[in-house]
């Protein structure tokens, strides 16, 4: 679990942290996964698999079988190997945040502090089962 996440499943009702614990162990991505995934199957988008967001790995499969998307593809993989571990992390902020909306108790209003964070580049939390503000 991330600090963020940790922080947030203390200030949760006492009877709703085992399940917010539960659920965010459900859906969190590992950053060690989603590494080994970028090292050996980046090239065709095999962290974007991972992370649900299939249009972006459909996109880059179909950049790496035609001939110039070697020249897209190989610069998006190096650069995604160094930044796939802090995307991870604000994935799995992210997913903490939404969890705990559902569990946050009644008579207090949603988490003030921090912020909660910057929603993720790539916004699809696949089987996550609700939606936040709206989105």
């Amino acid at each position: 679990m991330t600090p963020y996440s940790q922080m947030l499943a203390r200030e949760l009702r006492p009877e709703a942290q085992a399940t917010f614990v539960y659920e965010y162990q459900r859906y969190a991505k590992d950053p060690t996964i989603a590494l080994m995934l970028t090292i050996l199957l980046g090239l065709v988008g095999g962290e974007s698999y991972y992370f649900g967001d299939y249009k972006r790995g459909i996109l880059m499969t179909l950049a790496l079988l035609s001939g110039v998307g070697v020249l897209i593809t190989i610069p998006l993989w190096i650069v995604r190997c160094f930044t796939i571990q802090n995307d991870c992390d604000a994935y799995n902020d992210y997913l903490a945040y939404s969890l705990a909306l559902r569990y946050w108790p009644a008579s207090v209003e949603a988490p003030v502090s921090p912020q909660p964070p910057a929603r993720p580049q790539r916004p699809n939390i696949s089987g996550v089962p609700m939606r936040v503000n709206g989105q």
